[in-house]
């Protein structure tokens, strides 16, 4: 009994798509669906060295084209904002006036009530909307919004 036998090829392919499962990157995936190539390829009775060509053939195929635009769909990580990147340019609404002198009141943004400080001189109210400029440790910089 030999490895270049079709069910061979089949059994590593799905091994191959198992350990794809714990593995990111979809390597294992394009070496999966070369196993496939070679597991037909040994299905209609070629030899060793068409099955390892096959094997070869379908795995680059696989590397690139399948693999690209998975990478594409799944991996969309610098479009995410979260924690502290997820506040800025969040709107809310101020809760606790602003301190003229020191510039510092509370406002409600992003589901929590912060600390705040105003970027401006303008005179914040309760009610009045603002816009997070960026956060500094526990304290969020805001400006006021026009409503126009």
């Amino acid at each position: 009994m030999t490895f270049f036998e079709w069910h061979w090829w089949a059994a590593l392919a799905i091994l191959l798509f198992i350990a794809e499962i714990f593995v990111p990157g979809f390597f294992l995936l394009c070496l999966g669906i070369g196993c496939i190539g070679g597991s037909l390829v040994a299905a209609i009775g070629l030899g060793e060295s068409a099955q390892l060509i096959a094997f070869s053939a379908f795995s680059l195929l696989a590397f690139f084209t399948i693999r690209p635009l998975l990478m594409k769909r799944m991996w969309k990580a610098p479009d995410v904002r979260t924690n502290v990147d997820a506040l800025v340019g969040q709107r809310g609404k101020v809760t606790q006036e602003f301190d003229p002198a020191l510039r510092l009141g509370r406002v409600a943004a992003a589901g929590d009530d912060w600390r705040a400080e105003c970027i401006n001189d303008t005179a914040l109210r309760i009610g009045d909307l603002i816009e997070v400029v960026r956060v500094e440790s526990n304290t969020l910089i805001v400006k006021p919004v026009d409503r126009n």
